[in-house]
């Protein structure tokens, strides 16, 4: 569900973006264009240009930019439909959507979501939330706390709930499209402290649930629902979008109590994967606030290997993502039993923090100090590198076992050529980037097609020079290797290639407009309309993931 192309073309030509930036900040407009104070980074002279003709602005300082939509993304931290409709309000602009009915349905559910935690907070103001208030306060959160991260509390009365749903007009139906009921009518929350998983927009579109007494798992979140997509939605309390703003980077961490110590120690940029593991979707949308990730999982066997799959992730999306690791001390197994124990000592954490390649380096020379098997470790991070992060990893290993860079440069060609000759078949062996893979699937695909190019290829080959290179090769030459025939690969694969080679072209075309307008004389501004109509379609492709 979203709103229609021609209907935000529409309200775009009836805007002008003088309109809210003079309302946000001190400028001046001379015409249609304008210079004006940068309110996205300190600044005392003017550094952010600005033109209602083609309703975009951009700064010389920190390179903030795009259009009408991006400004007020931006200023108000909210996300583009949210922006798209703020817009609309401010011109009495009626705006359609691409499914009206789907629209109406999300409006109706999120209404049903809304009164369902009023009955949790209730429910936790009462007398029998004592069991779980007694076991919060021996976590180290208070009252207050309790009422500002809006934990709530279900106890074991469902028929008192289920009272109150009747009461509200919301059945069984309406609770299992919204992920409290399993389709054989089990409630899935009973007994248990509940934390509400926010959207963007700080609306709660799920929970997850921590039990208090040994029955069913230890934690629980609400099923995939109208609102909410496990592999999409994080959790984080309802400053998360300020915070990130202001400090300019994310903590990643594993769990629930783990976001909130962060949250009772000032930092609010705090976000974890909300009870599953980290997908490739959620870095997405983390990409989307910060370039830079402070990673600190759990300090166990299972948060390593977390830690370990990272290092895969990282490169399926179509940022270039900056990620460090916190050292937690041995003795805590975790940020909340840190902030039990010790909270004055983060700081101090806070400081100690690695590389991710090097911080899962270090954990593996801790326990190991065979330099094969150490070898052999290294091998299995380096195939999700790029050429220069290896170089700099292969210096990094070089001084941490004593061994010249030279040795282990032909040990890892010997290693990799023993690989490319067992696994030739596998389109995932022939290269190291992540992005070589659905490019090899998308051709393959464009082969099979007998070179028929559908919209979205299109576009994909009009990104990149050197792919529409191989692709005009083939046609004049065939694939006489077989190099791209003798892939297999199901539709879901191929649907998942195009959104993430376009994102992968998408992001490197984006770099290069911007510093072909900002290396021009004459600024040309069909060059900043040209980043935000691809940042659009990065928002689609992103959403199909």
């Amino acid at each position: 569900m979203g709103i229609a192309r021609n209907s935000i073309e529409d309200l775009k030509k009836r805007t002008k973006i003088s309109d809210f930036i003079l309302s946000t900040t001190t400028g001046k407009l001379r015409g249609s264009k304008g210079m004006a104070l940068c309110p996205f980074h300190g600044e005392k002279t003017a550094s952010m240009s600005f033109t209602d003709v083609e309703n975009l602005f951009h700064c010389f300082g920190c390179k903030e930019g795009g259009d009408v939509f991006k400004y007020v993304q931006e200023i108000n931290n909210i996300e583009f439909q949210d922006a798209v409709e703020f817009v609309a309000d401010n011109y009495g602009f009626k705006l359609s959507y691409t499914d009206a009915g789907q629209n109406e349905d999300f409006k109706k559910y999120q209404s049903k979501m809304n009164i369902i935690s009023e009955y949790f907070i209730e429910t936790m103001e009462s007398k029998a939330s004592k069991k779980a208030i007694d076991y919060l306060k021996s976590r180290g959160f208070d009252i207050s706390d309790i009422k500002k991260y809006a934990v709530s509390f279900i106890d074991s009365d469902l028929e008192k709930f289920k009272k109150y749903c009747k009461n509200n007009e919301i059945n069984n139906q309406d609770l299992k499209r919204l992920g409290f009921m399993s389709s054989n009518d089990n409630f899935l929350f009973k007994n248990r402290v509940l934390f509400p998983i926010l959207n963007i927009r700080t609306e709660i579109v799920a929970f997850g649930g921590r039990a208090l007494d040994d029955f069913g798992p230890k934690y629980l979140n609400s099923s995939e629902s109208l609102l909410y997509k496990k592999n999409k939605n994080l959790y984080f309390t309802k400053d998360f979008i300020s915070s990130i703003k202001k400090k300019g980077y994310v903590f990643l961490v594993e769990g629930y109590f783990d976001v909130l110590a962060l949250n009772k120690l000032g930092y609010s940029n705090v976000v974890s994967p909300s009870g599953t593991a980290l997908t490739t979707q959620q870095l997405e949308v983390l990409s989307r606030y910060t370039k830079k990730i402070l990673l600190c999982f759990d300090n166990d066997e299972a948060g390593l290997v977390a830690t370990e799959r990272v290092v895969e992730l990282r490169n399926q999306v179509g940022s270039k993502l900056e990620i460090h690791c916190l050292n937690l001390p041995v003795q805590y197994k975790d940020l909340s039993e840190l902030f039990e124990n010790n909270p004055e000592s983060f700081k101090d954490v806070l400081k100690d923090n690695f590389d991710l390649f090097e911080f899962l380096l270090d954990k593996f020379l801790s326990k190991d100090k065979d330099k094969q098997r150490i070898f052999d470790y290294f091998q299995k991070l380096s195939k999700h590198l790029s050429p220069l992060e290896l170089d700099v990893s292969l210096d990094l290993l070089s001084k941490k076992i004593n061994t010249p860079k030279d040795i282990l440069k032909k040990e890892l060609n010997f290693q990799s050529k023993n690989e490319t000759k067992k696994y030739d078949s596998s389109p995932a062996s022939k290269s190291i980037s992540a992005h070589l893979i659905f490019q090899d699937i998308v051709t393959a695909d464009i082969l099979r097609n007998k070179f028929y190019l559908d919209e979205q290829v299109s576009e994909i080959l009009n990104m990149s020079d050197e792919f529409s290179k191989i692709i005009n090769d083939l046609k004049k030459n065939g694939d006489k290797d077989n190099q791209y025939t003798n892939i297999s690969y199901t539709p879901e694969q191929y649907s998942e290639s195009i959104s993430r080679l376009y994102l992968h072209f998408a992001n490197l075309k984006i770099d290069k407009l911007i510093d072909e307008f900002e290396s021009s004389q004459n600024k040309d501004f069909s060059l900043l309309q040209s980043v935000e109509d691809i940042k659009k379609k990065i928002e689609i492709y992103q959403s199909t993931l």
